[in-house]
C-alpha cells in the first residue's frame, strides 16, 4: 500500500503544479504550452520504447513470452473496448467533435507514434548488441512534463456539466471485469491453466507492478510475461485511443486500464479533449488501486 501511495503522490503533484500555474499564466501563454504536449507524447513513446528494449534484450524465452503476452494483450484489450463500445454505443454520436481528426490524420498520427517507440526499441538493442549505455532518461520523466503541462491546460479548461458522469464509475468495474472474464477464457482456449489466465489479466496495465509481484513468487519466465502483457496493453491503448478515442472516448480510456490515470492520459487529453480527463483520472486510479490486491490473491492460488 505503501508503494502504491508514493507512486500516485507525482501524479496528483504534478497536475495539481500545473493547474496552479495556469491559474497565475495567462490564456494565451498556457495555449502555447499545451501545443508542448504533442512532441512530448512522442519524446515520451521513444522512452518507453528504449525501456521495453532494454528488459527484452536481457529476457530468456523470448518468443515464447512474447507470443504468450501478445496473446492475451490483444485479447483482453479487444474484449474490453468491445464491451464497453456496446455498453456505450448510443451516446457515441455525440463525440463527433473537433477532436475528430480523420482517418487519415489518424493513421499518421499513429504512425508517428509506433516511428517513434520503434526508434527507442531500436536504440536499446543496438545499445546491448554494442555494451555501449546511452543516457536516455526514464519515461516518468517525460510523463511527469507532461502531467505538469496537462494541469496548465486543465486550469484554463472550463468543467463542463456532465464531466463526472455516472459512465466514470461503470468503466473500471467493465474492464476489471471482462479483463478477468478474457484472461479466463484465453487459458481455457490454450488449454493453459485458468489461475495463469487471470494472473495475467489483473494487472490491468501496470506492468512494473505485475512483473515484480509476479517474478518475485513463480519466477523470471511469468514475470515477463506478465510485465510485457501489460505492457502491450499499454501499448494497445494508445493505437485504440488514437482511431476511436474521438467517437469512442470511453472504450479508449477502458482499454488503457490503469495507465489511463498517467502514460496514457495525454493520449486520453489530445484525443477526447478535456471533458473526460476526470474520467480517465478515476478509471485509472481505481484500477491502480484493485491492481495489487488483485494480483496477490490470484498469487495466493498458487500455494
Amino acid at each position: 500500500m505503501t508503494s502504491l501511495l508514493l507512486s500516485l503522490f507525482p501524479i496528483a503533484a504534478w497536475l495539481l503544479a500545473g493547474y496552479i500555474l495556469g491559474y497565475l499564466l495567462s490564456p494565451r501563454i498556457v495555449s502555447m504550452l499545451s501545443r508542448a504536449i504533442t512532441p512530448f507524447v512522442w519524446i515520451m513513446l521513444f522512452a518507453i520504447g528504449y525501456r521495453f528494449g532494454q528488459q527484452l534484450s536481457a529476457m530468456h524465452q523470448v518468443v515464447l513470452i512474447l507470443q504468450t503476452a501478445l496473446l492475451y494483450s490483444v485479447g483482453i484489450t479487444l474484449l474490453c473496448s468491445l464491451v464497453l463500445l456496446v455498453l456505450f454505443r448510443p451516446n457515441v454520436r455525440t463525440q463527433a467533435t473537433q477532436h475528430d481528426l480523420g482517418i487519415m490524420h489518424v493513421i499518421c498520427e499513429c504512425g508517428i507514434a509506433l516511428a517513434f517507440l520503434l526508434a527507442g526499441l531500436g536504440l536499446a538493442m543496438l545499445t546491448a548488441h554494442w555494451d555501449i549505455a546511452v543516457p536516455v532518461p526514464d519515461s516518468e520523466f517525460f510523463l511527469y512534463i507532461l502531467l505538469f503541462l496537462i494541469g496548465t491546460d486543465l486550469a484554463h479548461t472550463p468543467l463542463q456539466r456532465n464531466a463526472i458522469r455516472p459512465a466514470m464509475f461503470t468503466v473500471p468495474l467493465v474492464v476489471a471485469m471482462v479483463s478477468l472474464l478474457a484472461g479466463a477464457l484465453i487459458a481455457w482456449a490454450t488449454d493453459t491453466d485458468i489461475r495463469h489466465g487471470l494472473l495475467l489479466a489483473s494487472g490491468f496495465g501496470w506492468f512494473s507492478l505485475s512483473g515484480v509481484l509476479v517474478t518475485a513468487r513463480l519466477g523470471e519466465f511469468y514475470g515477463a510475461t506478465a510485465l510485457l502483457t501489460d505492457l502491450f496493453r499499454e501499448l494497445l491503448s494508445i493505437i485504440v485511443l488514437f482511431f476511436a478515442g474521438a467517437r469512442y472516448p470511453l472504450a479508449g480510456i477502458g482499454a488503457a486500464g490503469a495507465t489511463a490515470m498517467d502514460t496514457t492520459l495525454p493520449i486520453v487529453r489530445k484525443t477526447t479533449g478535456a471533458s473526460f480527463l476526470v474520467t480517465a483520472l478515476f478509471s485509472g486510479m481505481v484500477l491502480s488501486l484493485a491492481a495489487p490486491f488483485l494480483l496477490s490473491y490470484v498469487l495466493s492460488l498458487f500455494d
